[in-house]
Parts: structure tokens; C-alpha cells; sequence
């Protein structure tokens, strides 16, 4: 599975790296690992660990959201989450990167997603099988991100900060600090892809249109302030009209998930 994810990495980071010298990304490194060490070793995950629990009722378009995040680990579609495709993800900012084997960052990068990955099985993995089931996923996720305070970007898990702050700068190829309709359809289009010469995810008619939706129609750029809040939204929104509803890239929504949820 892995080697399969690999085979695209050239098709996925080439882009990215032309336009991001090893000067200018590596500061981008170091705050990003800054924020994984806060998750790891701070305290703003524990009060959601004491609440993780099954059962909690969700709408259609919060399980569509659930669905979709799911896919974008789930790199073999084998509807299981495995160890072997957070690999993938850590292979992904590896290349991005440009970072060689045995450099601090990377290391700190690879413990990062591990402990992560640990956390995820301590309370998803129900059957205790090593590996994330859809049901587990969309069961014990939501209980995650569940917080008291203001839906804001501040409030996200330290995790997904970063995990938005990532896609963003991989995104903005042309560092301009904006994403535009071919930035954004280019990113989904190779991120997406799992095998070579899969469908493009995204046309040029859908990027346009999930950039507008998000930006509202110009009024508000797509910069990273912005994309930041469009991901607090994404997470943690029950209304499928949510500015936030491509956050995650090209969502599956049928004609009851788009029905407004209060």
C-alpha cells in the first residue's frame, strides 16, 4: 500500500518544491513542529481524552464530512486505517520538503504522527485489530475534536492546526499567500490520486466553484487566516451551507446532506 502512495509522490511534491527553496519552507517546518510538540505535551487534548466515548448522533452531512476525511487516510480504499498509511503522510511532507533521512525535523516529524497514531487506536480502535474501521471512525472522531470553547481555529486540537497549516502552504504553490481555482484544483487532483492515471477529483468548473464558496465569492480571499477558519468550520459545523464545506477538498453530498441541520 505504501509503495503504491509512493509511485505518485513525484506527480504530488515537484511543483511544490520549485516554488518553496529549502530556505523559505524549513521556518514553515519549524513552526509545525512546534504546534505537534504542544499536542503531544501539552494539556489541550486532555480534557477530550476523559470524554471519548460512543453513540453520539450525527447528521447526514456530518457523516458525510466524517467519510470524506476518513478517504484521504484510507489510501488503498480498503476502508481501514492503518499504520502503513499514516506512513504515506509522513513520505508526503518527507518529499514536500525536501528533507533527508536522518534530519532532526524529519525525526521530529515522524514521532509526531506516531504518537498521534497511537492516540487514534487508544480510543478508536474498539475491536482492538490494530487498524480503523469507517464505524470506529465515524463512532469516536467527533468525541476528538469535542471542546466546550468557541468552534475557532485557537480552539482546533494542536493536530489539526497543523494538518491546516500544511495543506495550505502545499497548496499555495505559487506563494502568493492566496489559493486560487487552479492551486486548489491542482493540489486535490494529485492528492487525491491513488493510482496513476486516476480521474482528476477536481475540473476546473468544480475548483472555481468550491473557491468561491469558500471565499464567498471574493469578499473574503483565500489566504491562510481564512483557510484556517474554513477548517474550524468544516470540523466542527452541523450545516451543510457552511462556508467550510470544501476544507477538505471535494466532498460527496447527496440531496439530504445538503438540507440544512440545526
Amino acid at each position: 500500500m505504501l509503495q503504491t502512495a509512493l509511485r505518485m509522490l513525484p506527480r504530488v511534491v515537484r511543483p511544490t518544491l520549485v516554488q518553496h527553496p529549502p530556505a523559505k519552507t524549513v521556518p514553515i517546518l519549524g513552526a509545525v513542529m512546534s504546534q505537534f510538540s504542544r499536542t503531544i505535551h501539552g494539556g489541550d487534548m486532555g480534557h477530550a481524552e476523559m470524554e471519548i466515548s460512543k453513540g453520539e448522533k450525527l447528521n447526514p452531512f456530518e457523516l458525510a464530512k466524517l467519510e470524506r476525511k476518513f478517504s484521504l487516510y484510507d489510501v488503498d480504499d480498503d476502508r481501514q486505517i492503518e499504520h502503513e498509511d499514516y506512513e504515506n503522510y509522513i513520505e508526503k511532507i518527507k518529499e514536500a520538503y525536501n528533507l533527508e533521512k536522518g534530519d532532526p525535523l524529519l525525526h521530529a516529524f515522524e514521532n509526531e504522527f506516531e504518537a498521534h497514531w497511537q492516540r487514534m487506536l487508544k480510543f478508536m480502535d474498539e475491536n482492538k485489530d490494530g487498524q480503523l474501521s469507517l464505524d470506529e471512525w465515524t463512532d469516536f472522531y467527533p468525541r476528538v475534536t469535542r471542546t466546550a470553547r468557541a468552534h475557532t481555529y485557537e480552539n482546533l486540537p494542536k493536530f489539526l492546526q497543523t494538518l491546516a497549516d500544511a495543506f495550505f502552504t502545499l497548496m499555495d504553490s505559487k506563494c502568493d499567500g492566496v489559493v486560487d481555482p487552479d492551486e486548489y484544483r491542482d493540489f486535490w487532483c494529485r492528492w487525491d490520486a491513488k493510482v496513476e492515471d486516476a480521474k482528476p477529483s477536481v475540473d476546473d468548473e468544480t475548483a472555481e466553484e468550491h473557491v468561491n464558496f469558500m471565499s464567498e465569492n471574493g469578499k473574503f480571499p483565500l489566504n491562510r487566516d481564512r483557510f484556517r477558519e474554513a477548517h474550524a468550520d468544516f470540523t466542527w459545523s452541523k450545516d451543510s451551507r457552511t462556508f467550510g464545506r470544501y476544507a477538505m477538498g471535494p466532498i460527496k453530498l447527496n440531496k439530504s446532506q445538503l438540507l440544512v441541520h440545526q
